[in-house]
């Protein structure tokens, strides 16, 4: 089976690398499967082209953009059908809205049609707008959506067909989270190896609500003597961490471990006890719980979003209210029960590898392709 999978970016994000490891799941099961991507216009390391070529991927380079332009969508459009035509697809996998509009232009007149399928990353999704009514949806034979709650919007808002809808979540390198082998280097990050670390792994900007973890720090910093908090990640610093913990009486609690990746990334979530989300961000399948999990580190967030699909409370984390006082409690109580806290580290690190396996993200998106083309196109 050739398949073709279509991502508008050329950032390395929490999105691209689930669809590197999918294109590359599908090699190992022998499919045909080929990534199409934007051009980079960033540092190197930060770039889809330059991720997937570490991975041993070459991908096809074209403009791409995160958002539609149509000085740009034309020229990828023109090339996509030039490589259709030299090898036809029967699959093209759309990752983000701009890719799905663009392969929806791109198929019209192409003979033989590839099957269009569309992988959802927000439960949201997709927004109920002109181009998607008119445009995508006619010509989309099938949606793969990260949640039980995506399905349902897009039966009961576009009348989308059941069976051609699967629900899939994204992906985690559980063999680089759960390696035994990364050590639990503290003194990399300037902690003691007897320091309770409350951790987040972040963007620092406001709509993560870090402010609630810094207050919940205030509230038990009589309480817990060797309470720190490991924030790593990068943004505006000094608004959203270094003034609000000046002003809280908290700054000497605090550890700034940068932005991390690669092995640095793990080792962060090795020198954590546990990890505070708040809020989700932009990515709303949450792949820093899903990476902490692998990672086997408790996770308290917010009973917000597609948060209550990831974590079950009290087995493999804590849901509490969106409060400081809320975070604080659960915080405290894991603190004082020390083999929960354990227990359910390992309870979240077996889930991980039961849900969120690359060879099983392949493995059932193969399957949902093999019933599209059963049913056929729209």
């Amino acid at each position: 089976m050739h398949i073709v999978h279509l991502l508008s970016n050329y950032k390395w994000t929490e999105r691209s690398e689930p669809v590197v490891d999918l294109v590359l799941g599908q090699r190992k099961l022998g499919a045909e499967s080929t990534l199409l991507c934007g051009k980079s216009r960033m540092a190197l390391e930060d770039s889809i082209a330059y991720q997937s070529r570490r991975r041993g991927l070459d991908p096809v380079l074209l403009e791409l953009p995160k958002h539609f332009r149509w000085r740009k969508v034309v020229p990828d459009i023109i090339r996509m059908r030039r490589l259709l035509r030299a090898n036809p697809a029967e699959i093209l996998h759309c990752h983000m809205p701009n890719a799905h509009l663009t392969a929806a232009l791109c198929v019209k007149g192409i003979s033989p049609k590839p099957l269009v399928v569309n992988s959802l990353y927000d439960p949201g999704d997709p927004n109920d707008d002109f181009r998607f009514r008119r445009i995508c949806l006619p010509g989309t034979d099938g949606f793969i959506t990260i949640s039980d709650d995506g399905a349902r919007r897009l039966m009961d808002l576009f009348g989308v067909d059941a069976e051609r809808i699967e629900v899939i979540e994204p992906s985690i390198d559980l063999k680089r989270f759960g390696d035994p082998g990364v050590e639990r280097k503290r003194r990399m990050f300037a902690l003691r190896e007897d320091d309770f670390v409350v951790g987040m792994v972040s963007a620092f900007g406001p709509r993560r609500r870090i402010d609630i973890t810094l207050r919940a720090v205030k509230l038990l910093a009589a309480r817990i003597p060797e309470l720190k908090c490991l924030l790593i990640g990068r943004g505006k610093v000094w608004d959203m961490i270094e003034k609000p913990a000046m002003e809280l009486g908290i700054s000497d609690r605090i550890i700034l471990g940068g932005y991390c990746r690669d092995k640095r990334l793990v080792s962060a979530y090795r020198a954590m006890d546990l990890l505070a989300y708040p809020m989700p961000g932009t990515d709303k399948s949450c792949r820093t719980v899903r990476e902490a999990m692998a990672s086997g580190l408790p996770v308290i967030a917010a009973r917000t979003g597609f948060l209550p699909q990831l974590l079950k409370d009290g087995v493999t984390g804590r849901l509490v209210g969106l409060s400081p006082e809320s975070m604080a409690e659960a915080i405290e109580s894991l603190y004082r029960d020390r083999e929960k806290l354990l227990n359910i580290g390992r309870n979240a690190m077996a889930e991980a590898r039961e849900r969120f396996s690359p060879s099983l993200q392949a493995e059932r998106t193969m399957e949902f392709y093999s019933r599209l083309r059963e049913m056929g196109g729209q």
